[in-house]
């Protein structure tokens, strides 16, 4: 009977398993993030140079393995929107990317329109830093023994896509330094509009005994600190 009920527990894991791996495979849009960040910065030309996507585990237990990244369509329409909102015009267009074999790069060219020009003053200034990618998995497995052995990393993450179209990627409101973004509006050095003010979870508060502005960033601190992945990789030559 022992053996029946193992046979049985098999057979369900086996089950589970196919189901989460449809699941993963499904046609559609899924995000990876994981504290992707702009290195390079040309002021003149209005660009940065970032890294996209890595090898490592985002938060939700996935692995983009970076080589298995197709481009093709998205080179056609290299758009990039703000925060993944497809819905508004886009902030800036990619001029090219590069796969390695841990790491993705791109280089971005912000529009002149105000909320490009929004988000070009945040990233000049170092406020921001992040993107993270839109993407369609389209092969993909649970890690196995020997993916473990190459890697130990893996034993932590639940899903490895090794094949996958990129469908956008986009900077995204997770600031390099909450309190430097919040001082920096506080003392107008840095002009956001309020729509971008709340996305950036800054918030102005009157502080009644000294009639100051403070700037409250504690909800977005909290935020950042559950989703950050390590290690970040540097920017190199691919």
């Amino acid at each position: 009977m022992a053996k029946k009920t193992d046979q049985n527990q098999l057979e369900n894991i086996e089950d589970m398993e196919h189901v989460e791996i449809e699941y993963k495979l499904d046609d559609k849009k899924h995000l990876s993030f994981g504290i992707c960040k702009a290195q390079d910065i040309d002021e003149e030309e209005r660009t940065v140079i970032a890294v996209i996507s890595t090898d490592t585990i985002d938060r939700d237990g996935e692995v983009l393995v970076p080589k298995g990244v197709q481009v093709e369509n998205f080179e056609k329409n290299p758009v990039i929107p703000w925060s993944h909102n497809s819905s508004l015009p886009p902030i800036g267009k990619a001029l090219w990317i590069k796969k390695g074999t841990k790491r993705i790069l791109a280089k971005v060219k912000f529009a002149t329109t105000d909320r490009a020009e929004e988000v070009w003053q945040l990233f000049k200034g170092k406020f921001l830093r992040a993107f993270s990618v839109g993407f369609m998995p389209l092969e993909g497995h649970r890690p196995t023994p020997d993916d473990i052995k190459a890697n130990p990393m893996l034993a932590e993450a639940r899903f490895i896509i090794t094949k996958w179209e990129l469908l956008e990627f986009s900077p995204v409101t997770i600031p390099a330094n909450p309190e430097a973004l919040a001082q920096a509006v506080k003392s107008k050095t840095l002009t956001i509009s309020d729509d971008l003010r709340k996305e950036l979870k800054v918030q102005e508060i009157e502080d009644e005994k000294t009639d100051d502005v403070l700037i409250s960033v504690s909800e977005f601190k909290e935020n950042t600190e559950k989703i950050e992945v390590d290690p970040i990789y540097e920017v190199d030559k691919v």
